[in-house]
């Protein structure tokens, strides 16, 4: 950093004192240079602030002030990183406050070598950790963690496999994403129990989280959660099923969790409509006759069609799946699935739609996106029901339903199965669709701030 630049930062600090002078002058590791910094005068991004923790006052700002410049942190193995990197501060074209957009992420932390990807805020107050849906990410609480931060500390997680964390090539499940939850909370909040709120893939993440973890935390938050409840579930999640044709939908609707297994471990390499098939003409046969047991030579024929078929399916899906996430991942199909779950599609703007772009350009994104969607995630139905998870919480964790109500994909039928199975949970609808945080985010932080500050 060139001593101009220095000096503008020390005596832009000047009026600061104790912690929040040190909080200002960490800014300059960070905020609006480069190598080839130039102190920062008007803002060519209206409002754009590097701040101390609860951005109390405006800092820095100029042409070129952008949090892209920000410096990345680096990790160390089994810490957060050593530099922290301040979410920074913006105001949008309608004048709301929100996290900017950054290319490179903010703070990373190493959890079974993996990089894991957050955004902290916040100075005091009891934590709230926010886990994000499928296919987005941390960025995706752009509105929700500047105003949740003046009351609270704020942590903002990315899922392994998505956002900025590591595309990493494991078996994904619910399990995986709740030791990872766990884990954060322990070693990066390290101030629990918490409040953890998830949104669609990542409100059955928190809810597993809390069923297995309850001793880290005092308080659920869904919104709009995801999962299946009794014996219903879709095929696929809705982000991944509303940008298929509709040939495509047949093709990942038959898909079974259990067929992405080893091939040899089942026979499932038929699909789900072809088994209710069988049923029914088998039901129908089996009116004029009685089936005979299968001889020795018969199991053996069937045991060598399921070794030669198995394989070939699972084949097929992999390539239907990775067509499926080509299609997907174009910015115009992205931007066409959020305006189809945004009743007021003023938020679905570039950035939200580049942080959804950025994350599946990494060469390992299709193959997770594979293994997410034929896993034990939740995605296609697979592992712990929620109504499984909610039995294991026994009616006692408090729990909120923040439910948008205009949701086409998970819509207020689903609050009312929960709030069913659980009669604790408090439950506020919101004329909202799918993503009610990013969409209308006032009246979200609102209702949280006020439902966690009672726990």
């Amino acid at each position: 950093m060139g001593p101009t630049v220095q000096t503008s930062v020390n005596r832009l600090c000047t009026p600061y004192l104790g912690s929040t002078r040190l909080a200002c002058l960490h800014a300059q590791v960070y905020a609006c240079h480069r190598l080839s910094a130039k102190p920062c005068g008007a803002a060519s991004r209206p409002h754009l602030r590097a701040m101390g923790s609860m951005w109390t006052k405006p800092v820095l700002s100029g042409p070129g002030c952008r949090a892209d410049t920000v410096k990345a942190a680096t990790v160390d193995a089994g810490s957060p990183s050593n530099t922290f990197v301040d979410p920074g501060l913006e105001t949008d074209i309608h004048g709301v406050d929100r996290v900017p957009y950054r290319d490179q992420g903010w703070n990373f932390w190493n959890w079974q070598n993996h990089r894991i990807h957050y955004v902290q805020a916040g100075s005091s107050g009891s934590p709230i950790v926010l886990v994000h849906g499928f296919g987005a990410s941390a960025y995706h609480w752009r509105y929700n963690i500047i105003e949740l931060a003046k009351k609270h500390r704020v942590f903002a997680v990315d899922l392994l496999g998505f956002g900025w964390s590591d595309k990493a090539l494991v078996d994904y499940s619910s399990n995986i994403w709740s030791d990872q939850i766990a884990a954060f909370i322990k070693e990066v909040v390290n101030d629990g129990p918490v409040v953890l709120a998830g949104n669609s893939l990542g409100g059955y993440n928190t809810l597993a989280t809390a069923a297995r973890y309850p001793e880290l935390v005092k308080g659920v938050v869904l919104l709009n959660g995801a999962g299946r409840i009794e014996d219903v579930q879709t095929a696929v999640e809705a982000p991944v099923a509303a940008g298929l044709s509709s040939s495509e939908k047949e093709v990942l609707a038959a898909i079974d969790p259990a067929d992405f297994s080893d091939a040899g471990h089942t026979a499932s390499g038929m699909t789900r409509q072809k088994s209710a098939s069988r049923s029914d003409s088998s039901s129908q046969s089996s009116a004029s006759q009685t089936a005979a047991p299968l001889t020795t030579s018969s199991k053996a024929q069937t045991s060598f069609v399921q070794q030669v078929l198995s394989p070939l399916a699972t084949i097929a899906k992999r390539v239907a799946v990775y067509g499926s996430f080509i299609l997907t991942k174009q910015p115009s199909r992205v931007k066409q699935v959020l305006q189809q779950v945004y009743i007021d599609k003023t938020n679905v703007d570039d950035d939200l739609v580049k942080s959804i772009i950025r994350a599946a350009e990494d060469p390992n994104a299709a193959e997770v996106f594979y293994r997410v969607i034929g896993g034990n995630s939740g995605v296609t139905g697979g592992g712990a029901s929620v109504n499984q998870l909610l039995n294991k919480l026994d009616n006692k964790m408090p729990m909120l339903l923040l439910w948008g109500d205009l949701d086409p994909w998970i819509g207020p039928g689903s609050a009312a199965r929960v709030k069913k199975y659980y009669p604790k949970a408090d439950r506020v609808g919101i004329q909202a669709g799918h993503c009610p945080h990013d969409e209308k985010p006032a009246e979200v932080d609102r209702i949280l701030v006020e439902w966690a500050d009672k726990l």
